[in-house]
């Protein structure tokens, strides 16, 4: 997605599916064809879920792939000692991470990371200086289980990055939210507040055991109702952390559920739950949003890259 001027940064959020996790040529294979979208793509920023391995291995790991893809991964710590690798070491073995084009401004010693055990999976931040605008890139992986714990993460994760040093600076985060998005949009035809998801993909779907993940659900005299939870992405839209997509009326595409092997996707269930979010401030300079889906992309993971494109300098003053 070409920028619409030289002035614009584009951002980019991809779960990358087990990212390291074996050594077997079917994965190395898997690897390759990680490396050759993310040339393709290009992105400024590109926030990726999914390093697997254990925690000294995955910075390895994501030097590796920072290499291959001809970005950067290292910034220097703000202390004596090695540069950080800007690699968020998750709870249970999945790792979330950013990387960026060389010449990038990093803003030295402002990486910061959940600590293992903080949130199922992870989370990482990191300060860039575009054009004199000090702006705050995240990437995040929520948790597949327990939708009650997913809505407590996102609380968590908002106060984590709104308060203490740096809070106040325009933030975007890129992620896998494993759940459905909240955000509203104006029908001009009625005046009212609508969804921007066009519906509830699990509607029509018959009931199977994983969808207590990520549905209500009612024992009624003629068989169990169902209905998808949007309580996470609830939390989200009220702690004024805004929808790129909804933001700019994007057409609705889903970003999973095209893999083979996906328990969801082999019975018609479509989802969109990997977005990237951004705060009031950064609404004005959104300019493009984009799921980048082709043979490529369907094939390199069970999840398709998002992308955004904004404009620094008309990031708002409040």
């Amino acid at each position: 997605m070409p920028g619409t001027s030289p002035d614009s940064v584009t951002f980019t959020s991809y779960n990358t599916m087990d990212l390291f996790e074996s050594r077997l040529p079917r994965a190395q294979l898997h690897y390759i064809s990680v490396v050759e979208l993310i040339r393709t793509l290009r992105p400024d920023v590109l926030a990726v879920q999914e390093i697997r391995g254990r925690p000294r291995q995955s910075t390895i790991w994501l030097r590796t792939l920072a290499y291959d893809t001809g970005m950067k991964c290292e910034i220097a710590s703000g202390r004596r000692g090695e540069p950080e690798v800007a690699l968020a070491i998750g709870s249970h073995g999945y790792h979330s991470g950013l990387l960026w084009q060389p010449g990038t401004d990093v803003v030295s010693g402002s990486f910061r990371e959940t600590e293992p055990g903080r949130l199922y999976h992870s989370a990482a931040w990191l300060t860039f200086r575009f054009d004199g605008r000090l702006v705050r890139l995240a990437s995040f992986h929520a948790t597949p289980f327990d939708r009650e714990l997913r809505a407590r993460e996102n609380s968590a994760l908002l106060s984590m990055l709104t308060e203490g040093p740096g809070g106040d600076l325009p933030l975007l985060i890129g992620g896998d939210w494993n759940a459905e998005s909240a955000d509203l949009v104006l029908d001009e035809s009625t005046g009212k507040h609508v969804l921007y998801e066009p519906g509830d993909p699990f509607a029509g779907a018959a009931w199977q055991d994983d969808m207590i993940h990520q549905c209500y659900f009612s024992e009624e005299p003629d068989g169990t109702r169902h209905w998808v939870d949007r309580s996470a992405g609830e939390v989200l839209r009220d702690g004024g952390l805004h929808d790129a997509a909804a933001v700019l009326r994007a057409p609705w595409q889903a970003t999973s559920g095209h893999f083979p092997g996906d328990g969801y996707g082999a019975v018609g269930i479509l989802r969109r739950i990997d977005a990237i979010r951004v705060t009031e401030d950064v609404v004005p300079a959104l300019r493009k949003y984009r799921v980048v889906d082709n043979d490529k992309a369907r094939r390199a993971s069970d999840h398709l890259p998002v992308t955004v494109e904004f404009v620094p300098a008309d990031i708002a003053a409040i």
